[in-house]
């Protein structure tokens, strides 16, 4: 079956330009081209699309609110905004609808690969619910004390820049809220930041201030409306697992990029888990108390009940943001390493590894089975018996240190 592209823009000569530059694509693509964003919604209206492609300024409804509609009404849709406008409100304005935004011109083959990457992972999901809510996200909910603690430091009259920094980069959800921004095209950067850090001093406190007081792209997580699922623990967890993984990547002596890949990764990985509690919760309830009960693991009840797991959520949502590969595939493989093409240390490795360390020498729950380590994917990447004892060990350092803090 062809992929629908819907492209919206008020320009007729941006439109033909779109029809020259996709000529080839007419064998696996099914495009449709509406001037305006009513008229799109009328052509949604009558059957959905893969991907909506839409001009940010245009009359009547501008970008934002046609994406926002898209939304709504075609909610499994991956949404892109393409623009010439660099305007800052604006572009805050679809931080939240739009999952990438592409400035013009936009090369054929920009475009291309960032709607293939995008709906390649979605190929993995079977059920259409799972598929539609992903794709329908636009914010992540926040730990409430981190949250109120970033509320207090903004009201501050002057905010510290490594304050707000430091608590963003410890939260899963306002982690990847600023990933998201901060790797858009429209700050024109070369290289994908996988940093919270560096992407709140990119970002700047202005811009912060108006995604967390402005926009709201950040929420605070309702205790009194999940109560069978402990973000608290799962915050804890997250956060170790990226720092056990930074750790690992020290001892391997790994780039500063790679070390920030491996620490974000831990920190993304279990985000899955946070979108299915929290869209899917009595369906939840059930994977927990089956795993509970000792029927599987969490990750063997995920896909009994929803036909997909928190590994491939978070990895669609991460890649529908923009989230650079490395940190991407990391979060997607991170149970089962061994379907990667590639061996040797990476991200990919660190996490698996860290993952299972932390569940190891961090243990909250007696209920729950751990995930086993992929002893054939560390054999292959070179990893031996010895050299896991030597992580396993500075992990249980590193981790005694912070108790000790």
């Amino acid at each position: 079956m062809k992929t629908r592209i819907l492209f919206v823009d008020d320009e007729p000569n941006v439109l033909s330009a779109l029809r020259r530059m996709f000529h080839d694509m007419r064998g696996t693509w099914e495009m449709d081209f509406a001037v305006d964003g009513r008229t799109g919604l009328a052509m949604m209206a009558e059957q959905p699309y893969d991907v909506v492609v839409a001009d940010m300024r245009m009359p009547g409804m501008d970008g934002a609110m046609f994406l926002r509609e898209t939304q709504i009404h075609n909610p499994g849709a991956i949404r892109i905004v393409l623009s010439g406008h660099s305007d800052r409100d604006m572009i805050l304005e679809t931080v939240r609808p739009a999952h990438q935004f592409l400035r013009k011109p936009c090369q054929p083959d920009e475009l291309k690969a960032v709607m293939a990457r995008c709906l390649a992972l979605r190929e993995v999901f079977l059920d259409e619910r799972v598929k539609n809510v992903v794709a329908r996200l636009d914010s992540l909910p926040a730990v409430p004390r981190l949250y109120a603690a970033l509320l207090d430091v903004l009201a501050q009259e002057e905010p510290s820049m490594q304050a707000v920094a430091g608590l963003i980069a410890q939260d899963v959800g306002m982690a990847a809220g600023v990933l998201k921004l901060v790797n858009s095209a429209f700050f024109g950067l070369r290289d994908h930041v996988s940093s919270p850090a560096r992407a709140v001093n990119l970002l700047g406190l202005e811009v912060v201030k108006a995604l967390v007081l402005g926009i709201g792209l950040f929420g605070r997580f309702d205790k009194d409306a999940f109560r069978d699922f402990d973000l608290e623990k799962l915050w804890s967890h997250c956060l170790g697992t990226a720092r056990l993984a930074r750790e690992i990547a020290v001892l391997e002596d790994a780039s500063s990029d790679v070390r920030e890949y491996c620490y974000i990764a831990g920190l993304l990985h279990d985000v899955g888990k946070l979108i299915m509690a929290t869209n899917f919760p009595d369906l939840y309830r059930q994977v927990i108390a089956a795993a509970q009960a000792g029927e599987g693991t969490i990750l063997d009840m995920e896909h009994r009940f929803f036909g997909a797991s928190h590994a491939e959520v978070g990895a669609y949502l991460l890649g529908l943001w923009g989230v650079t590969d490395e940190v991407v595939r990391a979060v997607y493989l991170h149970h089962e390493p061994g379907r990667d093409r590639h061996a040797g240390f990476s991200p990919l490795l660190a996490v698996h590894a860290a993952n299972r360390l932390e569940h190891e020498l961090v243990v909250v729950s007696q209920d729950f089975a751990i995930n086993p380590l992929d002893d054939l994917y560390l054999t292959a990447s070179g990893l031996t018996p010895q050299r896991l004892d030597t992580w396993r060990d500075a992990c249980r350092q590193l981790l005694a240190g912070e108790d000790v803090a």
